[in-house]
């Protein structure tokens, strides 16, 4: 293998190698190499392969972002039931800690009730 790479240069030899046959390698000399830049078959692969990677990502993030959305809504909705169920047992100015609560969350208690009582919880 040695005396193969050594005698590549002088011979301009490419020397392929295969495993069963089939090719996997080549030893090939240096001018033959066409430097560092890759091929344009090569760079059309990498961008092709980029620009599906990006799209799959953008992909992912969307569906990301609706699955949030729809998590924060459910959970808007359960806060604000909850809130409702409260008022009822524990009117405003009968509990110091409940009133506390109150003005922490007054954002989420300024919300409209939900149109049909609470999404129904997945199984």
């Amino acid at each position: 293998m040695i005396q193969i790479v050594r005698l590549t240069p002088v011979t301009s030899q490419v020397t392929v190698i295969t495993d069963r046959g089939r090719p996997v390698a080549a030893i090939v000399p240096v001018d033959a190499v066409r430097g560092d830049e890759p091929s344009p078959v090569q760079e059309t692969r990498t961008e092709n392969a980029a620009a599906g990677w990006m799209r799959r990502t953008e992909q992912v993030r969307e569906a990301v972002r609706r699955q949030h959305a729809m998590r924060i809504g459910e959970l808007e909705h359960a806060l604000t039931d909850a809130w409702a169920v409260l008022d009822r047992v524990v009117p405003r100015g009968s509990d110091r800690a409940a009133d506390e609560l109150r003005v922490a969350q007054r954002d989420v208690l300024a919300m409209p009730p939900p149109a049909t009582g609470s999404p129904a919880r997945p199984s």
